[in-house]
């Protein structure tokens, strides 16, 4: 049995080959790259050794087979990954800026990875489960998904499974006044909450981390990790908080870190760590995931990842 268990969507991604080449006219792209957060955070989590698998759906195409076959090979379950007729796998394609941002075009709220619904929920496979990772770009994706979403979380709280949050706020996907709606139901299940800084000041409507993490904790998130980057991330329990300090690498390409992030957290909790050592670990993960091109190469193997660290 899966022991950290994602449902959400898989995708490809199409980078565009220069900084700055935008969508607006004809330019080089490569790809296609294995994609999709909950698929990359769970394509880390196989990397570091942990028991876990995905429930999504990909079309019957060479794109979802790129993406089972990566998965697979890693070590994820992939057994509750539907192929489906009649519609493509999801697509993502993104260009750089030379101020360090991003713009996404995708698709998937049309392809297979967006009809995934509540009918795909094996109830078993998620009580069976320590922890239940969710993306809040999946709840952006599709109705139907987001209801496949919340029925899982359901499952898990009602079953002692941990639920494990992180915002990934896409605004393309999902205009900014409608967040806190759609979020607000899981933040009140969650019991982790992975986020950024400004994800976190925006969903709690604070004005310093500090008083967000107080306003997170009062809904009874136990743990709060914010990512920072280059500066690290910063750890939350309770009324005491800890700075993680980064670690220093040439960046090619950010797409997944915070993915990669995710994985490496929760992969090392299920592995006995404690949660210091455990946001250690994951901003190893994090770093490493800036280090290569495409969105799910970043994620690294547990030598690698501890040869950062030092340990």
């Amino acid at each position: 049995m899966s022991r950290i268990v994602t449902v959400g969507e898989i995708l490809v991604e199409i980078m565009a080959k220069e900084v700055g080449q935008g969508f607006l006219k004809a330019g080089e792209f490569v790809g296609p790259y294995p994609s999709g957060a909950p698929a990359i955070f769970i394509d880390q989590v196989a990397r570091l050794g942990v028991d876990c698998g995905i429930i999504a759906r990909v079309g019957n195409d060479d794109f979802g087979v790129l993406n089972i076959e990566r998965l697979k090979s890693d070590g994820v379950d992939v057994s509750r990954i539907k192929v489906t007729p009649r519609y493509t796998t999801g697509t993502a394609f993104v260009t750089y800026f030379p101020d360090g941002g991003r713009k996404f075009i995708f698709h998937f709220t049309h392809s297979a990875a967006g009809v995934l619904g509540p009918e795909d929920i094996d109830e078993e496979y998620i009580k069976g489960a320590e922890y239940l990772h969710i993306m809040g770009c999946s709840l952006s994706a599709s109705e139907s998904m987001r209801q496949a979403i919340l029925k899982a979380v359901r499952i898990a709280k009602a079953n002692g499974v941990n639920v494990s949050f992180d915002p990934n706020i896409r605004f393309e996907l999902l205009d900014a006044e409608g967040i806190r709606n759609v979020f607000a139901n899981l933040l009140d299940s969650t019991d982790i909450l992975l986020t950024g800084g400004e994800e976190a000041l925006a969903l709690s409507e604070r004005d310093t981390l500090g008083n967000a993490a107080a306003f997170f904790m009062e809904k009874g998130i136990g743990t709060m990790v914010v990512k920072m980057g280059s500066k690290g991330a910063v750890l939350y329990k309770g009324q005491d908080s800890m700075e993680i300090p980064p670690f220093r690498v040439e960046e090619v390409d950010p797409t997944g870190a915070g993915d990669c992030f995710d994985g490496a957290f929760l992969a090392s909790l299920a592995s006995g760590k404690t949660l210091d050592e455990a946001a250690l670990i994951a901003n190893a993960a994090g770093a490493l995931g800036v280090t290569k091109k495409g969105p799910m190469e970043g994620a690294s193997f547990k030598e690698d990842i501890m040869k950062l660290v030092g340990r």
